[in-house]
């Protein structure tokens, strides 16, 4: 099981029998649960988590192959993270931070909820197997530990270890051979991932709720117009400062630096928002919102050996 996997106590089973097993035993039964388990995934399975402890938490993990959709789903503190991958397509991922919610209601979109970036490459097997969230995962990462297995009156099975990190950790198997729960505790926290398999139907976010990631990379930059292009007029005239050494500021040399600056901003937002122009005497820094039709714009000009700074 994966370092992070840490669970609370399930419910007492029914009374088994219990015999010892050596790391190796240990890991070849887990290893032929993961076989059967595995096979029994192809339709689709689902995985609830629980965290408890000094952090809670809960979440939900679904794998669609048939739609070639998997949902990832989790609520830390109150706060929620969301994905779908959708095989051969990409990733929408729910816009939970401030910026990116204040952006799409400045674009006109306000019931947009998810952002999605394109990734043709994306396997769903690949994308399952990162998550560490599978039976297979599960059954096979760090389990060569010395152990025991109970073996219940309803034929179902308790394996149980402490690993490699000193959690104790307890697998329980249906008697069909099917991991049912993972469980895990140490550290004052527990987690429990409860599986279900069955076909399962995941229905990623309709296009009236999802912003491409340019289209929201472009919003989120014009909703710091403001402070953005204030910021790159103040560093053009330092920077044009410098350029001169104390002599007297050149115009020319002027309009080069902050025409570097502004190329450089916009390539690191991403988008060509700021603007310059040559006024006279300097230059012009500039930028409109799209939507919200505002201009901010600063004026650059040389004057010995300073630069005027003026917003216009």
């Amino acid at each position: 099981m994966t370092a992070g996997l840490i669970a609370v106590p399930s419910a007492a089973s029914a009374a088994g029998t219990t015999t010892s097993l050596s790391a190796a035993q240990m890991s070849a039964a887990l290893k032929a649960v993961a076989a059967t388990s595995t096979a029994a995934t192809a339709k689709g399975w689902k995985a609830t988590i629980s965290l408890t402890g000094a952090l809670s938490a809960a979440g939900l993990y679904v794998v669609d192959p048939a739609a070639g959709v998997v949902f990832d789903r989790t609520v830390i503190a109150g706060q929620l993270t969301a994905d779908y991958a959708v095989a051969g397509k990409g990733l929408y991922g729910y816009l939970a931070d401030p910026s990116s919610r204040s952006a799409v209601k400045m674009m006109g979109r306000p019931s947009v909820r998810y952002v999605f970036a394109a990734n043709k490459a994306l396997k769903l097997d690949t994308y399952v197997q990162d998550s560490g969230v599978s039976p297979a995962t599960v059954l096979t990462e760090d389990v060569d530990h010395a152990g025991t297995r109970t073996v219940h009156d309803d034929a179902s099975v308790d394996y149980q270890y402490r690993d490699g990190d000193g959690a104790t950790v307890k697998m329980h198997v249906s008697e069909a051979g099917l991991l049912t729960t993972a469980q895990a505790s140490g550290d004052g926290l527990g987690v429990t991932l409860a599986y279900a398999y069955a076909p399962q139907r995941v229905t990623v976010p309709p296009a009236s709720a999802t912003i491409g990631s340019a289209a929201l990379a472009q919003g989120v930059a014009y909703l710091d117009m403001p402070a953005l292009v204030k910021k790159v007029a103040r560093q053009g005239a330092a920077d044009a400062r410098r350029a001169a050494h104390g002599h007297k500021v050149k115009v020319t040399s002027l309009r080069k630096v902050v025409r570097r600056d502004v190329a450089a901003l916009n390539a690191s937002i991403q988008v060509p928002m700021v603007k310059t122009r040559n006024v006279a005497k300097g230059v012009r820094v500039s930028a409109t919102n799209p939507w919200t039709r505002k201009t901010i714009s600063y004026t650059l000009k040389a004057s010995g050996t300073k630069v005027v700074l003026t917003k216009s």
